[in-house]
This record gives structure tokens, C-alpha cells and sequence, in this order.
């Protein structure tokens, strides 16, 4: 039966409260009815001993025998224990024993109250009897005077006698009420159970995807207004469905359509979704309900979506499979708990750009050699007896040819520095005496053009690096401050700046145009192409130091304004540790 759980737990609750609130009513009635048996008890004895004593005041110097069997007789009539007590406490009449077999009374609380003149009453334990009993003591007069106590008194069984039939028949009054509770409760639950029950039986058949579901008229009767809201609800549900299978057959096409093979994986790594190039790329891979780790056996991949799991952005990396190589990017969608997998088949390009490197490389090694012969036989010429106009033409011929060796040896020196790659040979470097040495082998450039040349530095860590490296990354900022500053001078500074070292190349130049700030670091890319054919300028320069700044994991910014000069700031990590 649907909500069978749902219906005994409902039904268990309430009974469950029900037995609580009658245990509660019994519990409250049967104290009041209890209390109100004693004090009709005690109304009954305070009455007997009032009339009592009356009577024993009449008789007290009376014929003693007569007196003690109409006491008795009235005892018993009354189902009363009776006992005179003299003002001294002795007692000297008892219907239940003799006076010779009992104790002095006279500090008995009832007798006590009673010797002052006034009704008295206690319950308590008897000592005589052994029983508990309920007391009324009177006092008895004479002429306004206390000459005696009439007590009467009777066992508390027998004076609640009365509530425990009350306490019996309350226990059955209530009994018969739980039965009768329980089984309203078992109706009325059962009567609320019928429309929830087709409510859930409506609410299955939705979440196993069946769309044509509508609440029939007997759940609206029954459970209005909500079937009305419901099938609101279930109208928008299967809008809100087909625009999801209309949006799911939108993404699908888009990623069949894209070269690059998608894979979306859930976080245990069992395949969700997945793309025709991905199938392509990895044809083993046939099932979307497999785990891509188990059948996708991609060193690093695994690793990779545990970085993307702690990273806020999407990390990538370089895999290699059956000779070809993917650039994987991995991003965690923190939201629905998922991955999602990019891989891009990039063998080509990387057989390209490897073919483009050791074109160039070859290519600035064979022009490298009859620039060589070029130059010696023009020095040669320099020798010869030449006119005005054959000097100007031999200028002209060295400038370019200068222009173009200066081309080839930092195409060479690129080609060089992209071969090594990360393979760099680190050892501590002292940037202080790199760029001493750098200066004194520009300075007679400077002196040529009427420049200064300093340093200016403090304590600084020596910075782990390559040393050639960084030999050409100053060779190249200082050549470049040299060749753009006509007055003034350049400036290195040294200082250190977190757990690095900062370099800054400043000089008084010429300063770079704000829109050309984003792109001089591009290979080739020039400011000014007519100063740069005339000093000489290849346009590979920064581009070599952008390299070398970045194989060594340190970051370079430009600060510049026409007119105001340049100012190269390259950060460089120090070595660990040291100093």
C-alpha cells in the first residue's frame, strides 16, 4: 500500500498523543476526586464529633456504663472509632480497645487542637492500630468549659472506599474513550491518506518522466486549492522539459559541430556526456555510463581534474596518447559536481612549430656564413681607393649588412633560447656583477653618444638562474635604452622586492607611445621603423627577454611616455633560502 509508512506513523503520532492526554485528564480528575472524597470524609467526622461531644457534655457525669454502650453502639452505626480523652490525655473510653492498654493521648495533634477549643482534624499513621487513619477531635464543654476531647476517627481505606470506585470506573470511562479515539483516528487518517495517496502516485509517474499527468476532479474536491497549484506546477514542468530536450539537442549539435572533443564526467568520474571529435579522438571509449579512468588511460589526467577541483578556474596541460599530443582543459562545475573536459588535437601545430624552429635555426646558421664572407671583403674594401660616391655606397652596404647579421645572430639566439625550453642550467647569480660586467661593455657605446651609465642598488639575494640567459636578457634591455636615448643616460637599479629581486632598466629616451605599450614585446613588432632601419633594430629584442623572464618564472612590465623615456621593471625569484 502507497504511504504505508507515512500512514502508521501519522496514526502512531496521534494515538500516541491521545494516550498522553488521557493519562494527563486521569491523572488531574483522580487528584481532585481523591481530594474531595477526604474533605467529605473529614466534613462527615467533624459533623459525628461535634454531635458527640454535644451529646458526651450531656452525659459526662452521667451513669458511666450507659454512657460507653451508647457510644458504642453509635460507633458502630457510624463504622467510627470513638474516643473520650481527658484533659490530662488519658483516655477514658475507646471503642476499639481498653483504656488500660493505651497511652497517654494528650500530645496527639487532633488532641491538642482540640484541649485549646477549637475542631481539630489530622491524618496520620496509628500507632495502636497500625493502620493509617483520618482524626477528628471536638473538644467537649461544660458550662464553656473544656473538660474533655470526643474524637472519632476512621481507617483512610475505608474512608476512600468511594474514590476507589470513582478511580475504576474513571480508568474504564477512559479506556473506553482511547478505543474509541483510536479507531476515529484509524478512519480519519485513512480518509486523509486517499488523496495523498493518488497525490503520490500523480508526483511518481512525473519523476519517471511521463508528462501527461493531470490531477483528476476527486484529488481537486479533496484537496483544494492545492491540485490546482499542482497542475499549474506540472504545466510549467513539461514546458520547463521540453525546452531542456530543446536546449540538450542545441548543445549536443554545438559540440558534435566543434573540432574540439568535450567530455563531461560526474565526481566519481563515470561519463555523462561526450562529443563526436571525443569519440573520434579516443574511439575506445563507447559507453557514456563507463569511468573515464578506467578506459581513458591519459597519464596526468587524473591529477589534472584534482587541480581543477581546487583551482576557481579551469587548468590545462599537454597529454600525449599513441603519438599524438592533446592540450587538455579541465574546469569543475562546482554547482552540478561535474568535469568538464576539453581536448584539442594539437600534433599538427606542434609538429609545425617545431619545423618552423629548426627553419629558422637553419636557416640564420646558413645565411650566417656569406654574411661572414660579405663583411670581410667589404672591410677589404675600406682599403681601396675609392670616390666620394663608392664610400657612400660602401656605407650604405655595411649599414645593412651590420643590420642584417644583427638579424640572424638573435633569430640564432631565440631559436637557441626556445630549444633549451625549461631545460635551464640554474645556479645562484649575483645580478649585481652580471650587470656590472653588462655596463663596462657598453659603456664606450655610451661615451659615442654622450650618455651616462650607472647602477644603483642595495643588498639584494642572488636569484637562482640560467646565467647565460640573463646575460642576454641585459644585453638586450640596456643595448635597447642605449639605441633610443639621445641625451640624458640609462639607469639600473637593483632592489629587492618580496622573495625577489626587482631590476629596472631606465633611461631618457625617446619614450614609446601608449598604443604600442600591449604589443612591443611581439616578434618583429617595431615603434618607429625608420629609427630602426637606421640603428639597426631586428624587433626580436624584447621578445628575447619576454623569454628569458618567463623561463625563469618572473614576470616583466614596461612603463613609458613619449618624451619621458622608458622603464623596463623585470621581477625575478630569489633563491631559496639565501641571500
Amino acid at each position: 500500500m502507497k504511504l504505508k509508512k507515512f500512514f502508521f506513523q501519522t496514526y502512531l503520532t496521534h494515538l500516541f498523543l491521545l494516550f498522553v492526554l488521557l493519562v494527563v485528564v486521569y491523572f488531574l480528575n483522580i487528584h481532585l476526586v481523591r481530594q474531595a472524597v477526604l474533605d467529605d470524609q473529614v466534613a462527615e467526622l467533624s459533623g459525628l464529633a461535634q454531635a458527640l461531644s454535644l451529646e458526651t457534655a450531656n452525659a459526662w457525669l452521667a451513669d458511666e456504663q450507659l454512657n460507653k454502650n451508647i457510644l458504642s453502639t453509635q460507633a458502630r452505626i457510624s463504622r467510627i472509632r470513638l474516643t473520650l480523652i481527658d484533659t490530662a490525655g488519658r483516655v477514658i473510653y475507646d471503642s476499639e480497645k481498653e483504656t488500660e492498654e493505651l497511652e497517654s493521648h494528650r500530645y496527639r495533634p487532633e488532641v491538642d487542637g482540640a484541649l485549646s477549643g477549637a475542631l481539630s482534624s489530622s491524618i496520620r499513621y496509628s500507632d495502636t492500630l497500625k493502620i493509617k487513619m483520618i482524626y477528628v477531635a471536638a473538644p467537649v464543654k461544660i458550662e464553656g468549659q473544656v473538660v474533655g476531647v470526643c474524637r472519632v476517627s476512621r481507617p483512610i481505606n475505608l474512608a476512600l472506599a468511594a474514590y476507589r470506585r470513582t478511580r475504576n470506573n474513571l480508568l474504564v470511562a477512559l479506556g473506553e474513550l482511547l478505543a474509541l479515539g483510536a479507531l476515529t483516528l484509524f478512519l480519519l487518517i485513512r480518509l486523509i491518506q486517499k488523496p495523498l495517496e493518488a497525490l503520490n502516485i500523480a508526483v511518481e509517474r512525473v519523476a519517471a518522466g511521463n508528462l501527461d499527468v493531470s490531477l483528476g476532479l476527486f484529488l481537486q474536491q479533496q484537496l483544494k486549492p492545492l491540485p490546482g497549484h499542482l497542475n499549474i506546477l506540472l504545466d510549467k514542468n513539461r514546458e520547463l522539459q521540453k525546452e531542456l530536450e530543446a536546449d540538450r539537442e542545441v548543445l549536443q549539435v554545438f559540440i558534435d559541430s566543434s573540432d574540439e572533443g568535450w567530455l563531461l564526467v560526474d565526481l566519481n568520474g563515470r561519463i555523462i556526456l561526450m562529443s563526436r571529435s571525443f569519440q573520434r579522438m579516443f574511439p575506445e571509449v563507447t559507453d557514456k555510463n563507463e569511468f573515464f579512468w578506467q578506459i581513458l588511460r591519459l597519464a596526468g589526467l587524473h591529477e589534472l581534474t584534482e587541480q581543477a577541483r581546487q583551482s576557481s578556474g579551469p587548468v590545462s596541460c599537454q597529454l600525449e596518447k599513441g603519438g599524438r599530443v592533446y592540450h587538455c582543459q579541465v574546469s569543475w562545475l562546482s554547482g552540478r559536481k561535474h568535469y568538464l573536459m576539453k581536448f584539442t588535437d594539437i600534433t599538427e601545430a606542434k609538429d609545425l612549430q617545431q619545423r618552423k624552429k629548426e627553419f629558422v635555426a637553419n636557416l640564420a646558421h646558413e645565411i650566417k656564413t656569406p654574411l661572414t664572407v660579405i663583411s670581410g671583403f667589404l672591410e677589404t674594401l675600406e682599403d681601396e681607393n675609392l670616390s666620394p660616391e663608392g664610400r657612400d655606397y660602401l656605407e650604405v652596404l655595411k649599414r645593412n649588412v651590420t643590420r642584417l647579421v644583427r638579424l640572424v645572430e638573435d633569430l640564432a639566439r631565440l631559436s637557441e633560447l626556445e630549444e633549451k625550453g625549461s631545460q635551464l642550467e640554474k645556479i645562484p647569480v649575483d645580478l649585481k656583477e652580471a650587470v656590472s660586467r653588462m655596463l663596462e661593455t657598453f659603456e664606450k657605446e655610451a661615451q659615442k653618444k654622450g650618455l651616462y651609465l650607472k647602477m644603483e642598488t642595495e643588498e639584494i639575494p642572488r636569484v637562482e638562474a640560467d646565467p647565460y640567459q640573463i646575460e642576454q636578457m641585459l644585453v638586450n634591455l640596456i643595448d635597447n635604452a642605449i639605441r633610443y636615448t639621445d641625451k640624458g643616460g640609462v639607469t639600473v637599479s637593483l632592489k629587492r622586492s618580496g622573495d625577489g629581486v626587482e631590476l629596472t632598466v631606465s633611461d631618457t629616451g625617446i619614450g614609446i607611445p601608449e598604443e604600442h605599450l600591449p604589443r612591443i614585446f611581439e616578434r618583429f613588432y617595431v615603434v618607429d621603423r625608420s629609427r630602426s632601419r637606421r640603428t639597426g633594430g631586428t624587433g626580436l629584442g624584447l621578445s628575447i627577454v619576454k623569454h628569458v623572464v618567463l623561463a625563469h618564472g618572473g614576470r616583466i612590465e614596461v612603463r613609458s611616455a613619449p618624451g619621458y623615456g622608458s622603464s623596463f621593471i623585470v621581477w625575478l625569484p630569489a633563491v631559496s633560502g639565501g641571500s
